[in-house]
């Protein structure tokens, strides 16, 4: 009986699997959009993308001189468009770095950037967390994702204690942080749109500003064909003193192209911002389009599975 019993469990458990593995195929799996950007950032915004688990981006990125000013005249500098070779004589801002997929929707990096502002040899540690991820039926409309940057000075203290590169607080003078969440969709396979509302905070700043800086970003992507897209991005931060006119601070505002090789991510961009990470450009940008402050960009990505 022992025996007769043991075979009918066995053939009721058999069964129920099967059940069971019949209702699962025939539930519809979600089908996911993919590339709302092609890349982990559009020009400096990180965007909702993240790496394929056990994948391995390294990254440089360039941010040139002016490619021409005002001069004393106020008038738009072209004879120094030789002079200084379209800005690349001068570099605003370095930067290069590792970025690591932990899993396929969370990613870590390590970046060291010059640094565009007083505070300079920049390391920044950042992470990034999807949330959410666009499906193609719709039941879930937009990608979303949490990005994360940690931001260390590590210059020798300046020697001039009104600086902020004075660290008089010590250690904790020299980090900055950001914290963003950013929300995107992709519109067919032409479009994609993205906000990005974030905050940003130094432990450490003159007098007349503000630790804490609250800001929005907004990019966009028009997809030309498989390898060609036309990409841009802009952050504000809401904050008296950036958004009072003479104060000489501005908008940082980017526009470029972006190449898929199918072996890595080009960008070549043209952008006020000097900076190259959130903790540096959005609280520093000082130049102005209007006045001819912009310059030329690239960003090289290239992955590796681990």
């Amino acid at each position: 009986m022992k025996f007769l019993s043991t075979i009918v469990l066995v053939l009721i458990s058999t069964i129920l699997v099967d059940i069971q593995s019949l209702s699962a195929q025939d539930k519809p799996q979600k089908e996911y959009v993919y590339q709302t950007f092609k890349d982990t950032r559009i020009i400096n915004t990180y965007s909702t993308e993240t790496l394929q688990k056990g994948v391995l981006d390294f990254r440089v990125s360039h941010r040139f001189g002016d490619i021409f000013g005002r001069n004393a005249q106020g008038n738009w500098d072209f004879e120094n468009l030789w002079a200084n070779f379209l800005g690349f004589e001068s570099a605003a801002d370095v930067g290069f770095g590792v970025e690591y997929g932990i899993t396929n929707n969370f990613m870590v990096g390590f970046h060291r950037t010059k640094g565009s502002s007083e505070l300079r040899s920049l390391l920044h540690l950042n992470a990034k967390y999807k949330i959410l991820s666009q499906t193609k039926d719709n039941s879930m409309p937009i990608s979303m994702a949490a990005a994360g940057v940690l931001t260390v000075s590590t210059m020798p203290p300046s020697a001039d204690v009104t600086s902020v590169a004075n660290f008089p607080g010590g250690f904790g003078h020299r980090m900055i942080y950001s914290l963003h969440l950013l929300a995107g969709r992709k519109f067919g396979d032409v479009f994609s749109l993205q906000i990005s509302p974030g905050v940003v905070w130094r432990n450490l700043v003159e007098f007349n500003d503000n630790n804490l800086l609250v800001n929005m970003g907004v990019s966009a992507k028009v997809q030309v064909n498989k390898v060609l897209g036309i990409i841009i991005d802009s952050n504000i931060a809401f904050d008296k003193l950036r958004l009072t006119a003479g104060s000489g601070y501005h908008i940082p505002i980017g526009i470029g192209f972006e190449f898929d090789t199918g072996g890595h991510i080009f960008q070549i961009n043209l952008t006020n911002s000097a900076g190259i990470e959130p903790t540096d450009y959005i609280p520093n940008t000082n130049l102005n389009w209007a006045d001819g402050q912009f310059r030329i960009g690239f960003t090289i990505s290239r992955g590796f599975r681990m």
